[in-house]
């Protein structure tokens, strides 16, 4: 039987401890980037309140782009019986700037119905911030870029329908009515006057109904 001498044991240690400190020099580098790894993909992860934010920031940039050239044209050219004719021309005879009060829904359909319309806005914007919430809607930037957008057209039209924009003594033609200031025409056509709000109304609903697809297809 072979006795290992106190020297034999001691070089014997000092490999075992070589070895050991090798081993965990190795697998320490892995581990680290394996918490960068981590900590890489929870920060790139989207949040409520980033989200929230740029709802926000998407549908006050469309309500302040909406009720400040409403002001600005209706001061420019007042209201449609000061100014019957067209006397600002982007694109003569296509494309310009006329003023008209539409007491209906988006371009002119269901005239006198302004105090209806406000309420379905109302029920329009809770119906928005529960599907933007509660239903994590959310989670889809497209979607939250779509839903932002439509909530500027709702409350930029919503502001119109309350009067907000007018005195108590106005007529009664223009009383609680939508301002819409951009017409388009082609030769004897004349297309529905129209405004920033019903512009975001119908990118944000052309979105939607993009995104409905893509989740028809994603599905299959």
């Amino acid at each position: 039987m072979q006795f290992l001498t106190p020297l034999t044991a001691s070089n014997a240690l000092t490999k075992f401890s070589e070895v050991c400190k090798t081993a965990r020099m190795e697998s320490q580098p892995e581990s680290v980037s394996t918490e960068e790894i981590a900590t890489s993909e929870s920060s790139t992860e989207p949040t409520l309140a980033g989200r929230l934010t740029l709802f926000l920031a998407i549908s006050l940039t469309g309500l302040i782009a909406d009720l400040w050239s409403k002001s600005y044209m209706f001061a420019e050219l007042g209201l449609p019986h000061e100014t019957l004719a067209v006397e600002w021309w982007v694109i003569k005879d296509f494309f310009g700037f006329q003023t008209a009060v539409n007491q209906g829904a988006l371009f002119g359909m269901g005239q006198g119905g302004s105090s209806i319309f406000a309420l379905f806005s109302v029920v329009a914007f809770i119906a928005i911030l529960m599907w933007l919430v509660k239903g994590k809607a959310w989670q889809n930037l497209f979607l939250t870029c779509c839903l932002g957008c439509i909530t500027g057209g709702v409350i930029g039209n919503f502001y119109d329908r309350m009067g907000w924009w007018h005195d108590a003594d106005i007529h009664p033609d223009y009383a609680h009515g939508v301002r819409d200031f951009i017409l388009f025409t082609y030769q004897d056509y004349v297309w529905p006057n129209f405004n920033i709000a019903d512009c975001l109304l119908v990118c944000g609903a052309f979105m939607l109904l993009i995104y409905s697809f893509k989740a028809e297809e994603g599905g299959r």
